[in-house]
């Protein structure tokens, strides 16, 4: 899981940790080891949507609507939750099992993987709204140039980009397994003739939803946010936390059908399967205990105040000649990306981790940085006319992404994708906080974001996916995060 070295050099240092527990050692001392307990997320709750609202562009939106109305009486075991559209509900508070809710409702056991969009609602436990993932092939791509014969400006000066020269690291492994191995998997509820149960309006299946998978410093999450945009009624996603020869792989294999199986445009992601460190809201937390998570990932964290961060990843995917298209000449077999992300809030005071909102009017969820390890063949984080400028950040060019549809989001695009390698998150957070607000101005290109405030929250690290169709997997076969604190 963690374990601590004092560095007394400009270096980030990773140790090979065994399956068994935690080892700090900052006073010579190995402490007990800790056991993580699985998330506090809704085990077995149906989830209906009304896929005819919430917006369908943007940041955390979603074209499933999700009001989070009715909660049907629950009974037997899993705390069932039967969640309708709520088109004529009026408020009230969603909890598990019973109780009523609507627009304006607060959602508190929407489990993991639960819509993130919807009318004024607020779900808890909610997936990650992404991108909207413009289409690549819209217009001219005028990626990685600027007007052919203008060379990008050069950054800022004062960014301070390098690993601090001194400090104690911390690093975060993916042993051991704290919770049930898996595979738990999602779809379409089906009734005893094999018929796929739908929502009062018949426009979204019904979908029963599990908890997530523990190991390490990090959870497993499914996150079929936008399940409502399928039109694929044997769409299908599981989640697994595998062992062998002492390292842990977690990994999701998925069915979205094919391009024009959707409800909307065909740019909608379906879903973002997704390995979370940190918190993403009070139900949802990869430490042992909420209250245990700051001291064992180093967040939520003040951005002027944040460790250094750096992550070490390994992963291996594929997709399926089962679905597939030509493009361009080419036959591609699905559309996803292998994407890092984290969310920021604006809190009161300090980084409360019972404060973190991340949807409805009393969202305090300010900014989302993406980083896109492997884009797919087809999708961009925005359209062709929003890139911004290409960077070299870290040795590694990325192309860079703001959208006028969404002023508080930002996207990193790499431009030599590999299977392995080490990024400094930290590096993409100092560039956003110096830069994404004057964009325009300082490139020429894109769209200014809102301005990352120091005394904001950076909530979490995430490894994810956005699958916009197609059929595969996704295994990571290393992640490790290191922060270093000065």
């Amino acid at each position: 899981m963690l374990r601590l070295i004092t560095a007394a050099t400009a270096l980030t240092v990773l140790v090979a940790c065994d399956s068994e527990g935690i080892d700090r050692t900052s006073t010579g001392q190995p402490s007990a080891p800790t056991t993580t307990q699985p998330i506090q997320s809704t085990n077995g709750s149906v989830t209906q949507n009304d896929g005819t609202n919430g917006a369908t562009n943007g940041n955390g939106s979603s074209v499933s609507g999700s009001n989070n109305g009715t909660a049907g009486n629950g009974t037997g075991t899993g705390n069932v939750t039967i969640v309708s559209d709520g088109s004529t509900a009026d408020g009230g508070t969603s909890t598990s099992g019973s109780a009523t809710g609507g627009d304006n409702s607060i959602n508190l056991t929407g489990g993991s993987g639960s819509s993130d969009g919807g009318e004024n609602s607020i779900n808890l436990t909610g997936g990650s709204g992404s991108s909207d993932g413009g289409q690549s092939t819209a217009g001219e791509d005028t990626s990685s140039q600027l007007l052919n014969d203008q060379a990008p400006p050069a950054v800022d000066a004062s960014l301070d980009l390098a690993p601090p020269a001194s400090g104690t690291t911390y690093v975060s492994t993916m042993s051991p397994i704290t919770s049930d191995n898996g595979p738990l998997c999602i779809g379409p509820v089906r009734d005893e003739n094999n018929n796929v149960m739908y929502n009062e309006r018949g426009n979204c299946p019904l979908v029963q939803f599990h908890g997530n998978l523990a190991f390490g410093d990090f959870i497993l999450a499914t996150n079929a946010w936008n399940f409502c945009a399928s039109t694929f009624d044997e769409w299908e996603q599981c989640v697994s936390v595998n062992e062998s020869a002492g390292s842990v792989k977690p990994r999701w294999d998925y069915d979205w059908g094919e391009e024009n199986q959707v409800n909307g445009q065909v740019w909608l992601v379906k879903s973002y399967p997704e390995i979370i460190y940190g918190i993403k809201s009070p139900g949802e937390f990869s430490g042992s205990t909420l209250a245990e998570t700051p001291a064992e990932t180093g967040l939520p964290a003040k951005v002027a105040d944040m460790p250094f961060y750096k992550i070490d990843y390994a992963f291996s995917s594929e997709e399926y000649p089962t679905r597939g298209k030509d493009l361009n000449g080419q036959r591609i077999n699905g559309e996803r990306n292998i994407a890092v992300e984290a969310f920021f809030h604006e809190l009161a005071g300090e980084c409360e981790v019972g404060s973190l909102i991340r949807n409805g009017t009393s969202s305090n969820q300010r900014f989302e940085i993406m980083v896109w390890l492997d884009a797919g063949a087809e999708r961009l984080p925005a359209a062709p006319s929003d890139f911004v400028t290409t960077q070299t950040l870290d040795g590694i060019q990325y192309d860079i992404y703001t959208k006028p549809s969404d002023p508080e989001y930002i996207a990193f695009v790499s431009k030599t994708p590999t299977s392995s390698g080490s990024i400094n998150w930290s590096t993409f957070v100092e560039w956003t906080r110096k830069n994404s607000h004057r964009v325009n101005e300082v490139f020429g290109r894109g769209f200014n974001t809102v301005q990352l405030q120091d005394d904001w929250c950076m909530a979490n690290i995430l490894l994810g996916t956005e699958i916009w169709w197609g059929k595969g997997y996704f295994q990571a076969d290393e992640w490790t995060i290191s922060r270093t604190v000065r």
